[in-house]
């Protein structure tokens, strides 16, 4: 019998340089036909595993979060800052204050954000 390193197991043989077998975690998706359908036509198209192309899908993609009644209800909040701002814009020459209101509606934007 030959001594040395035992025989790679499947997964180290497909596994790349530096990732032997750092994908130990294995999730179960169900998709319908035309979903599928979709996927393999992607795979297809770029020359992909269905595990790579699943990676890149969920890995690069950046997640919508569905707004809630407080994220709505601030939303709201702003634009009416906006339209109150617009129609003293309209209405009168204190570009000072505009400014400042302006900028207070940035900052609100910048929290809402990053809520998201």
């Amino acid at each position: 019998m030959l001594e040395g390193k035992p025989p790679k197991t499947p997964e180290e043989r497909r596994a790349k340089k530096g990732d032997i077998l750092a994908k130990e975690i294995r999730k179960t998706i169900r998709f319908s036909d035309e979903e599928y359908s979709k996927i393999e036509a992607m795979m297809n198209e770029h020359n992909l595993t269905f595990a790579e192309f699943a990676r890149a899908a969920i890995l690069r993609k950046k997640i919508k979060t569905n707004l809630t009644k407080e994220l709505l209800f601030q939303i709201n909040k702003v634009g009416n800052n906006l339209n109150q701002i617009a129609k003293k814009v309209n209405s009168s020459d204190d570009r000072k204050n505009i400014l400042i209101q302006l900028i207070a509606i940035k900052n609100q934007m910048q929290e809402i954000k990053n809520v998201c």
